[in-house]
């Protein structure tokens, strides 16, 4: 797969040619994965217990974290996910968002695909650390903060999705000994239809959606 993408990118022709068909076909295989909180070891972070600290935000936080310059999205459709129910968890150094996550208590949702979620169930997305806070182990340290939090509020099933591809996110999720339960082809035809197909269940319990 790596060289496959490094072929495209050193290519002008065949860059060219991924451009258009990727803008008429998308096909994407992702894994859903459970992550577990019981009988973990807290990660260790390179850096002194009294600089850390661990924070709910709120909206006031959502205008900073839409406006840093590593964002990819804008501070209204965080705060649209603060209003649909979402919870981020962030990790500060004396004070400043070194790392956060997000998770979702109704829903896990992915590319058109909603999946209502039991109430002893949560979504986890979006973790991301800042680049000058990187290679400190914050990313495990703050997942595994939120799994701890949503633990004691009675969540006891933590899922989240990882790209086929994404080998960094397979490994950052290992060291908290997530494990796949199912793997799905997304399909997306023209950017308007799309349609995602179950390939595989693995040895643990698939979510069982309820209805919406």
């Amino acid at each position: 797969m790596i060289n496959f993408v490094l072929l495209i990118q050193e290519n002008k022709t065949l860059r060219k040619i991924y451009s258009i068909v990727s803008s008429l076909i998308q096909v994407i295989p992702y894994y859903i994965m459970e992550e577990f909180y019981a009988d973990q070891k807290k990660p260790d972070v390179s850096f002194e217990k009294e600089d850390l600290e661990i924070s709910i935000l709120t909206h006031n936080d959502m205008e900073l974290l839409g406006k840093h310059e590593e964002s990819n999205v804008t501070t209204e459709e965080l705060i649209r996910l603060m209003k649909n129910g979402c919870l981020c968890l962030a990790v500060k150094l004396k004070g400043e968002i070194a790392a956060y996550s997000w998770c979702d208590l109704n829903y896990l949702k992915f590319k058109d695909r909603t999946v209502a979620l039991r109430q002893n169930e949560a979504y986890l997305f979006d973790a991301r650390t800042y680049k000058v806070f990187r290679g400190k182990n914050l990313a495990p340290y703050n997942r595994y903060e939120l799994i701890k939090l949503l633990n004691k509020r009675g969540v006891e099933r933590f899922f989240s999705i990882t790209l086929w591809s994404n080998t960094a996110s397979m490994k950052f999720k290992q060291k908290l000994g997530a494990k796949p339960v199912e793997l799905f082809l997304y399909v997306g035809l023209f950017r308007k239809f799309c349609m995602h197909f179950r390939l595989k269940k693995y040895g643990s319990s698939p979510i069982k959606p309820r209805l919406l």
